[in-house]
């Protein structure tokens, strides 16, 4: 699964009739990221600035460091540009500069640094969020990749939890998730190229570990009474879907199923709030007020989600500060957690698509606590 050079055609367009409206001449890509989207030339980013000058009419032009010359030459791109490498006798950025000659020029980021060093040499030229916005809403064929990801998301938990019986470690056990999964996702995609977080990532935190949002892997292994978080996202042609699940070891004790009941609560209300019109920072909250009004707001430490798609985090953010209002073709995890220190953290996460009367999962591991419960 892959998108095709005529879907990246479309977008380079879509993204030169957005310029019109905010009157540019050029769009110069510096993010990796709107680098992927707008032309879908994939590659390692490194210190070495790699631009794609998009023009007002016509096709983009990529300015590259020379090792990447014969990645970028595979592409649909014709118009390919070379500087020999970082920092160079004539930086990267200034030589990209005296290439384009425009006036009405737009980036996408910069460094405070190169913001300075661009500003000495064209003070005219406007940082612009322009593809950040457009990447807010995702066509039909990004849904089917995210869609396709989440089938594999959910296999990590599967094979989780098959790891988690064996007795395998954190460590051991993830290994094992995870190459069951890449072997599933070869045996049905065919090859499968490594870019951005690679084919898939995550963790598997035991006991106390599960305390910790972003805990990291050891050799523990499971215990009986366990709280056990496992967390996966897949990528899909760089698409990810992300499926969490907190399971326990055993019959749960009264506090952890109260604890896990707070939880489930705000991940099915944060679902239930996910609609085309609500703000970000409402849904948040409908998800969250759940596990305050349970009594366990000192052990929040997150908020409710964050968007998905060529990264693993970014916009919308499903939290108190963020005004945007969900649209159809919006992706956004649904993610709440509550985190006992030394004791257990409990999260689940699925990822959404906005729909036009609310939102559909992406990811579909039963959450229930009775498929959470490993036996004995």
């Amino acid at each position: 699964m892959k998108l095709t050079t005529e879907w990246y055609q479309r977008k380079t367009r879509q993204i030169q009739a957005q310029m019109a409206v905010e009157k540019l001449d050029a769009l110069l890509l510096l993010d990796p990221y709107n680098i992927f989207y707008a032309t879908g030339f994939f590659h390692q980013s490194t210190e070495r600035p790699l631009g794609a000058l998009i023009p007002a009419a016509g096709d983009p032009v990529f300015f590259v460091p020379l090792l990447e010359l014969d990645m970028a030459v595979e592409t649909w791109v014709k118009d390919v540009r070379t500087y020999c490498d970082y920092p160079g006798v004539v930086h990267p950025l200034a030589w990209m500069l005296s290439e384009i000659k425009l006036k009405r020029l737009g980036i996408d980021q910069l460094s405070v640094r190169d913001w300075q060093r661009v500003q000495a040499l064209q003070p005219d030229v406007r940082i612009t969020d322009l593809v950040y916005t457009l990447r807010l809403v995702k066509d039909p064929e990004e849904i089917a990749l995210l869609d396709k990801a989440g089938v594999y998301a959910d296999l990590m938990v599967e094979k989780a939890r098959e790891a988690i019986i064996a007795g395998l470690n954190e460590t051991d056990a993830f290994s094992y998730a995870r190459a069951k999964t890449v072997e599933r996702m070869q045996q049905e995609l065919g090859e499968l190229v490594m870019v951005n977080a690679g084919l898939v990532n995550g963790a598997i935190l035991y006991g106390e570990h599960s305390a910790f949002p972003h805990g990291l892997m050891t050799d523990r292994k499971p215990r009986p009474g366990d709280v056990i978080e496992t967390g996966f996202g897949a990528l899909v042609c760089t698409y990810e879907s992300e499926s969490e699940h907190t399971f326990i070891l055993g019959e749960p004790t009264p506090q952890q199923r109260s604890y896990f009941e707070a939880m489930y609560g705000a991940w099915a209300a944060g679902m239930e709030a996910a609609k085309p019109g609500a703000r970000c920072c409402d849904v948040n909250e409908a998800s969250l007020s759940v596990i305050r009004r349970a009594g366990y707001e000192k052990f929040l430490r997150h908020r409710m989600g964050h968007g998905k798609g060529l990264q693993e985090h970014e916009p919308p953010w499903v939290e108190a500060g963020d005004q945007t209002v969900l649209l159809p073709g919006m992706i956004i995890s649904d993610e709440p957690g509550l985190y006992v220190p030394g004791y257990g953290g409990f999260r689940h996460s699925d990822t959404l698509v906005i729909t036009e009367t609310g939102c559909r999962r992406l990811t579909h591991y039963p959450r229930d606590l009775e498929h959470s419960i490993i036996p004995l």
